[in-house]
């Protein structure tokens, strides 16, 4: 089925969503010119709506019809389309709070991908193999560490940075290519995963003894 993605957080007008309204000249009416996702052939389609409680309150109320009836702007989405949407969770997010009634019309299930989830993914991905093999042996600095680390400095004294999957990928990119990691790559990975990550990631290679394949093999 076709996937449609909608990033409501990022929407300022029902109209990105609903399509925009015009004066029908045959019968007088306003009536909604069809979005442009709008399926025309008729083949149920997946609308993936992202971010649903950082949606401002206008953009969920056109969300209500269309969880419920599969209905948008008075148009019926083909049988067996599927609504599927994505919310953060925690106190460390700026949400909308949802609706107890558009809440009813779901579904609810809470995913985290593992640790060994995340791992299959960044070698697939080509994630640099030393992040890898340290997420493997230090799973608890993934993401969500519990000692983050809080900037002394009065203009930072609010931030805090500890290590995630994003932040990871991240380090990967700017890693790339060098060899050895000098204390300006350590410092500016620390910007990325926080200072006790970073710290531990440069332990955790000063632990492997650095032998090339010859020495490996013959000696």
């Amino acid at each position: 089925m076709k996937v449609v993605s909608f990033f409501l957080g990022q929407m300022s007008d029902p109209g990105d969503l609903i399509g925009l309204m015009y004066k029908n000249e045959a019968t007088g009416h306003s009536e909604f010119l069809p979005p442009y996702w709008w399926p025309l052939d008729n083949r149920p389609v997946v609308l993936f709506l992202d971010e649903m409680n950082r949606a401002r309150p206008e953009i969920l109320q056109s969300v209500m019809d269309l969880t419920l009836n599969r209905t948008l702007a008075g148009r019926k989405l083909p049988e067996g389309s599927m609504v599927i949407s994505a919310v953060n969770e925690g106190e460390e997010y700026q949400l909308t709070d949802l609706d107890p009634s558009l809440v009813s019309r779901f579904n609810v299930y809470h995913f985290e991908p593992t640790v060994q989830d995340w791992l299959v993914w960044a070698d697939a991905q080509g994630i640099d193999s030393r992040i890898r093999q340290f997420i493997q042996t230090n799973p608890h600095f993934l993401d969500k560490d519990d000692t983050k680390d809080t900037y002394k400095d009065s203009f930072y004294q609010t931030l805090s940075k500890s290590p995630d999957r994003r932040a990871w990928e991240r380090v990967s990119d700017f890693i790339k290519g060098q060899k050895e990691l000098t204390d300006v790559h350590i410092k500016i990975i620390a910007g990325m995963v926080g200072m006790q990550a970073a710290t531990q990631f440069r332990k955790n290679l000063s632990a492997f003894l650095k032998v090339t394949p010859e020495q490996l093999l013959l000696q």
